[in-house]
């Protein structure tokens, strides 16, 4: 059962003939009275998880009371498989246990470009073009083959292919919304970006392009993060030629000495911009080395007036949020709504990207959890060893 306390009202008990699914008489009363007792999402996935029994009887109650129907669980970290090529598994962190029974399929040998929505994006290639595969397996919708991207994959190492594809993001979940949503790839050697609609045969590549970091939907626009600092706005929705859109000063950091950031829309509607610094072991900086996070700045972009240039301000803490940033895009929540989450804090995964996959490779090196108020960095997953990355996940639940 949970570990915290909530202040929700006891849900109204489910008459017992509302459960109308043949073999009802069969199964035990008391099991559907206890369900109706839970009064959080994630204790009926622990139900869930103890048996396929229990899995079997939670997804006949939910789906006959549609009682958790478009709620969220707190972010936890799909991991792979150890022991399955084919499926990866969901980590609490709040636990600190993986979901055994919960088994998705997201192939464990692909490296997951991108998150959002409940859909996943991996890469496979065609005639040495980079090929982005959205799958959801939450829903088990069928897979979406988009386009391939133009740029041409120089290496014949088999994985290099993935690293064409820096990250991929959605506008809209395409089973809800499956003639109005757009995908955005940060793509190629050098990462430019490009979209593409809802139905459409051909990627959209604005001119001029861009070297990008990170890429989100903010305010029915796509914001994209240069490498500099940087950060311009892209209308994707309008009919008009697609131009990128400057929204900061240039360069608006003087000292490059972070090797990553995010943008991140809080709860408040706010623009976030989170520098990510590192070091090696030995304390200093290198790029041709695997580095540890040491620590995160955090900025607001302020825009008076309307105006189209903003200014950054320093944020010291963000209160109740905690941040999860990494592959995905990224995501911010109340973490009072979620008592497991530790507020003022960032939560994030190991998205080193290397222009050289051959000689840094994809496994999980550096994740945790910074605090902003003290500075520490706590751990909330170990990897093993030869373990493909992991990335922060947010399904609606619908009943396990």
């Amino acid at each position: 059962m949970s570990s915290f306390k909530s202040n929700k009202k006891p849900c109204r008990r489910t008459p017992v003939d509302s459960f109308s699914c043949g073999g009802w008489t069969s199964l035990p009363v008391l099991v559907f009275l206890i369900l109706d007792k839970l009064l959080e999402p994630i204790d009926h996935v622990r139900f869930a998880a103890v048996c396929k029994h229990c899995r079997s009887m939670s997804e006949l109650y939910n789906h006959a009371t549609q009682r958790w129907r478009n709620k969220q669980l707190p972010p936890m970290l799909l991991i792979p498989k150890q022991d399955d090529d084919y499926r990866r598994v969901v980590y609490s962190i709040s636990e600190g246990r993986i979901y055994n029974n919960i088994r998705l399929q997201v192939p464990f040998s692909r490296r997951c470009c991108g998150y959002s929505h409940g859909w996943f994006a991996t890469v496979d290639v065609e005639q040495r073009l980079p090929v982005v595969v959205l799958r959801n397996p939450f829903t088990k919708a069928k897979r979406i083959f988009l386009p391939p991207l133009r740029t041409i994959i120089s290496h014949d190492d088999p994985p290099y292919h993935e690293h064409y594809v820096r990250k991929v993001i959605l506008s809209a979940d395409p089973t809800m919304n499956p003639e109005n949503y757009v995908v955005v790839a940060l793509y190629g050697r050098f990462f430019m970006l490009a979209f593409i609609k809802a139905g459409q045969n051909n990627w959209t590549y604005p001119i001029p392009n861009g070297i990008f970091d990170d890429v989100i939907f903010y305010k029915s626009k796509v914001y994209a993060l240069e490498t500099y600092g940087e950060i311009e706005s892209l209308c994707v929705f309008s009919s008009d030629s697609p131009r990128l859109k400057l929204r900061t000063p240039y360069k608006p950091f003087p000292s490059c000495k972070f090797l990553h950031a995010y943008l991140v829309e809080s709860t408040k509607g706010d623009l976030l911009h989170i520098l990510r610094f590192y070091a090696s072991s030995d304390g200093r900086f290198r790029y041709d080395a695997r580095q540890q996070t040491t620590h995160f700045i955090v900025y607001k972009w302020v825009y008076e007036d309307g105006g189209s240039i903003g200014h950054k301000v320093e944020v010291k803490s963000i209160g109740d949020e905690a941040l999860f940033v990494g592959g995905n895009h990224s995501i911010s929540v109340l973490a009072s709504k979620f008592p497991e989450c530790q507020p003022n804090s960032i939560y994030y995964t190991d998205d080193y990207f290397s222009n050289w996959p051959t000689l840094h490779s994809d496994e999980s090196f550096d994740m945790g959890i910074f605090n902003l108020e003290d500075g520490t960095i706590t751990q909330h997953y170990s990897p093993h060893s030869n373990s493909q990355r992991a990335i922060w996940v947010m399904p609606p639940f619908n009943g396990l």
